[in-house]
């Protein structure tokens, strides 16, 4: 778990800073550009989302007590992922993508959708996922076992998790992180 702290009065600003100290860390100056770039975009892609949720409801997700955040990133792409985002009032939900517009060019394109999918059941089923679980786990600041979450498994599903907690304390932001061991999520049906 990583832990930081910031003075900026905003949430984006605090992330932005510390998302780019973590870059600094990487040795390869190739690397370490790509991921400055991507971490940049992903902060217009953050603000133009708050924006857009505060004109439609009113909540300002920047300047929230508590944010909560899942990254949830498949094997094949760290930039195309699942996130939610909720602090103790509301929350964003959606799926980040790219489309190829010409060969060799993309468009990240964002579509609002569950981080929990719907999932068909039989009748007299109830359905339960491990991202049910994890959402509680993250919730409660649970690391010690969602850092275990992927021990004893012989198999993942083969994607990424990376968890931000950003919290207010005494008026300036605080970041903790965890990029816990990949592990499967997949659905567990229960009798009701």
């Amino acid at each position: 778990m990583l832990m930081d702290s910031g003075n900026s009065q905003t949430f984006l600003d605090v992330y932005k800073k510390y998302m780019l100290k973590k870059a600094e860390a990487i040795s390869n100056s190739k690397t370490k550009k790509k991921i400055k770039r991507f971490i940049k975009s992903q902060i217009v892609e953050l603000d133009t989302i708050f924006k857009s949720y505060q004109y439609k409801n009113n909540f300002n997700f920047n300047t929230a007590d508590t944010l909560f955040l899942i990254y949830y990133s498949p094997a094949e792409s760290p930039y195309t992922s699942d996130i939610i985002i909720w602090s103790g009032r509301d929350t964003i939900s959606y799926k980040q993508v790219f489309e190829t517009i010409k060969p060799f060019k993309y468009r990240r394109t964002i579509t609002y959708a569950p981080f929990i999918s719907r999932v068909e059941t039989p009748q007299g089923m109830r359905v339960i996922t491990e991202r049910d679980s994890l959402i509680t786990l993250v919730s409660r600041r649970d690391f010690e076992t969602i850092n275990h979450l992927g021990d004893n498994l012989e198999i993942s599903d083969g994607s990424y998790v990376t968890i931000y907690i950003v919290y207010k304390d005494k008026g300036l932001y605080k970041i903790e992180s965890c990029s816990p061991k990949q592990f499967i999520i997949r659905d567990t049906y229960r009798p009701n």
